[in-house]
Parts: structure tokens; C-alpha cells; sequence
């Protein structure tokens, strides 16, 4: 770092170059001019934060190999060794590196995630959101809930056999087409609409079970047979050896990320890849749909800018990152390089989504269990009360007919 005349800083910042995730750093030569000029998601929050400095600051990038023949790590001893003042890049910040370099706030998201394919062979996938004492439980209620309505419907529905034949297969099913049309006796409402709520409930229910259990469980990743891939020169190949695979295979950019999953294990490709957060979002970008990110674990890793240690401009870079961050300027940035969409993302604290069984649902089978027995129960009471009260009717009549021909006999002799 240099100071000019007017107490002007001037920096030599190096730049990583690398193949592949041009997003983050992309360098273009111009042949006319003779001059270097950089682009991306990383120069960009770079010189959005310098120009919001309180002072100014004079900058000349230098592009650095970076990748497979040199490391990070060298990269970083090179602010150390005063070789550079600053470092611009997708460098990631590592209790390591910090303890030779300053590093600024991240202005990434944080963790490393795992990428994976979302495919599935099994023909009776469909199955497993729901255990299969739920499945039988909800047929039993299907049944159940149809021969109530049935039941109740029954005296009152026309003798027309078709039209007959069609309400007690809809009150079968649970779900008429018209159900509040057809429906004539009121019990019978009642119990449709409770029975509708309960299956709106099931149905929502199973699609977001079955929407996480085709991301999460659709790989199986075992020791044998699988292998699992990680970018070249990261420190994502530390955390992929702590996990049990057959091998470890590296990738370099977006496009062989994309070949190696479609293959998969089993013909020559991975099962997995181990990235970064910002990686991942950038190959879903490419890649919006088949594939989908499973967040392994949370950590301070993430990327940052580095600069000599003690250096005022990491507290006042860091500032202004964070500011950036509370105007939603992050945001838009990554929105213009990323193309940012919703990203199916789940995290992996439980390996397999857990089945949905009859427990969980125990309440609402009760309320609609419940809700059908009531209702029959007021259909069979209400009839008996008539007949009763018919047949107290038929006594009082029958014992003043009784009095009534006593009196006469009374007065005829």
C-alpha cells in the first residue's frame, strides 16, 4: 500500500483468475487498447464498497492463475509477503489464512452445501410420504366417511337407479363432484364438508413430505459404490475426505459439474458434489431445474475480502459491506449475476424426511371420526323420537276410547 501527495491510498490488488464460474471473476483482455478489464459478482462489491468509502482509494488489479496449479492458500501468502496489498476474489476465510491476513465481513452466504440430481427410479415412490398405517387409516376413513353419507342420504334420494348408483359412489369417495348440490339432507353436508377439510389437510400435507423426500432421499450415499465430486483447489476436499465415499473426484466449472451428475456413480461420473454456497447457487442458475442443493453445515466459511493484517480498511470495508447488506444491495447484485431464482434447498439435519404416519394425523381422524358418528347419531334419534311420540300419541288416544266406552256402559244400565 502506497500514499501518494495528497494522502491518497493506492492499492495492488490481486485477482484470482481461473477456469470456469466466471460470475464471480471474469477477466477480459482488449486487444486494441491493450487493457485488462474485470468483471463480476466479487469486482463488483468490491468497488461499490471502495467508492463508499469516507476517503479515497486508487486501485490497480492484477490478474493471478489461480486454481489447479496454484492454490488459495498461495494466493493469501501473497498479501502476507507484501506482494500484493489486497485480494479480490472468491477467496474463502479460514481460521488458516486468518492468522497471516485481515479479512473483511463475508458478503456471501455461509456453509457448504452438497449438489445433487434429482432422480428417482423406484415406481412406488409415490408411497412413502405417508407410513402405511396412515395409508390404511385414511382408506378406512374413505370407507367410512362414504357408507355414513350413504346411510344418511339413502331415504331421502330419488329411486332413479343411475342417479342413485352415481351419489353413492361420490358419497364412496368422499369427494362428489357437486357435493353440496346433490347433497339433500344437511347431516350429509356436514359430514362431506369435515371430510374435505381433513383430505385438503392430508394432501398438503403429503406434497411437501414427497417434495423433500425427492430431494433429500433420492440419493443414497454409502460407503460403497458412490462416488462424490468437489471443486479443484477448494477447501471443500477437506470436508468431502471426513465423509465415507468409495472416491473423491474434482471439477473445475459449472458445465463438468453438470456432466458428472448425469452420469452418476455408475458410469464414470458422482453421486454428489460438495461446494460452497455461492458455487452451487451459481451452477443452479445454469441448471434451474433437475437438481437441487442440501445445506451440510453452517459455518463462519465464506468469502471475503483479504488485506494486510491491521489494515484500517478491513474495519472500514466491512462497514460498508454490512451496509450494503442492510439496503438489500447484496441481494440485487446476486440477482444480476446469479439470475437468482428460488433454489430447492434443504438442510440436513435429518438425513431422511421423516414418513408421515397415524400419529401425527390422530387428531384429525378423531375431529372427523367424531364429526361422522355425531351425525349419524342425530339420524338415528331423530326418527325414533317421532315414532315415540306416534306411539305415546296412539296410547293416550286408545286409553280416553277406553274411559270413553266405560262411561257409557256406566250410564246404559
Amino acid at each position: 500500500m502506497q500514499l501518494s501527495t495528497s494522502s491518497e491510498i493506492k492499492l495492488r490488488v490481486g485477482v484470482p483468475v481461473r477456469i470456469g464460474f466466471n460470475e464471480l471473476v471474469l477477466m477480459n483482455h482488449d486487444n486494441q487498447t491493450n487493457r485488462t478489464y474485470f468483471t463480476g459478482f466479487c469486482i463488483d462489491v468490491f468497488e461499490a464498497a471502495i467508492r463508499a468509502l469516507p476517503y479515497e482509494v486508487n486501485y490497480d488489479f492484477v490478474p493471478i492463475e489461480a486454481g489447479i496449479n496454484a492454490s488459495y492458500n498461495d494466493l493469501v501468502y501473497q498479501v502476507f509477503n507484501q506482494t500484493f496489498d489486497a485480494v479480490v476474489g472468491d477467496t474463502t476465510i479460514t481460521s488458516e489464512r486468518s492468522q497471516y491476513v485481515g479479512f473483511t465481513i463475508p458478503y456471501t452466504d455461509l456453509g457448504v452445501g452438497m449438489l445433487v440430481s434429482n432422480e428417482n427410479e423406484d415406481m412406488w415412490f409415490f408411497l412413502k410420504p405417508l407410513s402405511a398405517d396412515l395409508w390404511i387409516t385414511s382408506a378406512g376413513f374413505f370407507i367410512l366417511t362414504g357408507f355414513v353419507v350413504w346411510v344418511i342420504e339413502r331415504p331421502v334420494k330419488p329411486q332413479n337407479s343411475k342417479a342413485h348408483l352415481r351419489s353413492k359412489s361420490e358419497a364412496y369417495y368422499g369427494l362428489p363432484s357437486q357435493p353440496l348440490e346433490k347433497l339433500l339432507n344437511n347431516l350429509a353436508k356436514f359430514v362431506v364438508i369435515i371430510w374435505v377439510f381433513a383430505v385438503l389437510i392430508l394432501t398438503s400435507s403429503y406434497t411437501a413430505t414427497l417434495t423433500s423426500i425427492m430431494t433429500v432421499n433420492q440419493i443414497r450415499l454409502h460407503s460403497r459404490g458412490n462416488y462424490i465430486g468437489y471443486q479443484a483447489g477448494s477447501f471443500t476436499q477437506g470436508v468431502v475426505k471426513n465423509l465415507n465415499f468409495k472416491g473423491l473426484k474434482p471439477y473445475n466449472s459449472v458445465e463438468e459439474y453438470a456432466l458428472a451428475l448425469s452420469r452418476g456413480s455408475k458410469h464414470g461420473g458422482v453421486s454428489a458434489i460438495v461446494d460452497e454456497v455461492p458455487y452451487i447457487k451459481i451452477f443452479l442458475a445454469h441448471y434451474p431445474s433437475g437438481y437441487s442443493m442440501i445445506k451440510l453445515e453452517s459455518s463462519t466459511n465464506s468469502f471475503g475480502f483479504v488485506f494486510r493484517k491491521g489494515s484500517e480498511l478491513v474495519h472500514d470495508m466491512s462497514m460498508q459491506i454490512q451496509l450494503m447488506r442492510e439496503e438489500g444491495k447484496l441481494i440485487e447484485m446476486e440477482k444480476v449475476w446469479f439470475h437468482k431464482r428460488t433454489i430447492p434447498m434443504f438442510d440436513n439435519t435429518t438425513s431422511d424426511p421423516n414418513t408421515l404416519n397415524f400419529h401425527t394425523f390422530r387428531g384429525l381422524f378423531l375431529v372427523t371420526g367424531v364429526s361422522s358418528a355425531f351425525a349419524l347419531f342425530i339420524f338415528i334419534i331423530f326418527p325414533l323420537e317421532e315414532k315415540w311420540y306416534a306411539v305415546k300419541k296412539f296410547r293416550f288416544r286408545y286409553r280416553v276410547r277406553e274411559k270413553l266406552q266405560r262411561v257409557r256402559k256406566f250410564f246404559s244400565h
